[in-house]
């Protein structure tokens, strides 16, 4: 466990840095009820939530879902990765709440190259979605979780059993 880990698995990468993890939710499989209950299971902890991020256009804001909306979703997730980035060098274990696609994931790696701190991937699948034998984008099916047929508290206990084994560790 490193120096920043207290009562929780490591999640944490070089030089003292605590780690993020991307807990993704593409198609409502309850990330907004697992990500606060990890945040809860790890010490120091922070909980971001991608749509925060979005919301924070005032003027000029187009709806998320529309081809035109791309600068504004690509700038907003960038946001996203480097403040989850710069809590994590600052020592805590960060929960990033988010609908991102795989290939979406291309700021957080860059965040995580540059500060050392660990980044974890995992991908909620939801009630009735088939399970692909790969995830578009190089993401492996490692990073994909059934969350179905299990309670919230579940589904986070399963995800911090996987974070402490490394099993969705996308690398630092």
């Amino acid at each position: 466990m490193n120096r920043t880990t207290v009562g929780g698995p490591e999640i944490g990468g070089r030089r003292g840095a605590g780690g993020v993890v991307v807990l993704a939710d593409p198609a409502g499989a309850g990330s907004g009820t697992v990500a606060p209950l990890l945040a809860d299971a790890l010490h120091p902890s922070v909980h971001l939530r991608a749509d925060d991020f979005q919301r924070a256009v005032r003027q000029g804001y187009v709806p998320a879902h529309l081809p035109e909306a791309q600068r504004q979703n690509t700038t907003a997730l960038a946001a996203t990765a480097q403040a989850a980035f710069a809590f994590a060098t600052g020592g805590y274990q960060v929960v990033v709440e988010a609908a991102v696609a795989p290939t979406a994931l291309d700021a957080f790696r860059r965040e995580s190259r540059t500060t050392g701190a660990a980044l974890h991937y995992v991908v909620l699948r939801p009630a009735g979605a088939s399970a692909e034998p790969g995830e578009p984008g190089g993401v492996p099916d490692r990073h994909t979780m059934d969350a179905a047929p299990v309670a919230p508290e579940a589904a986070a206990e399963a995800v911090l059993a996987g974070l402490s084994r490394r099993v969705f560790l996308l690398g630092w």
